[in-house]
């Protein structure tokens, strides 16, 4: 179950951040798998 919270509000951090910095980042889904990849680090520290 955690993990699946730490893949959808990495995702959901992903996606605000491509809206929030115009014209920078991966595109839409670029910017969803490198949020789902941060939220997995963070969430094994």
């Amino acid at each position: 179950m955690g993990l699946l919270v730490f893949l959808i509000v990495g995702a959901i951090a992903g996606w605000l951040a491509g809206v929030v910095v115009k014209g920078g980042g991966f595109g839409l889904l670029g910017d969803i798998v490198v949020g789902i990849v941060g939220g997995l680090i963070a969430g094994w520290l």
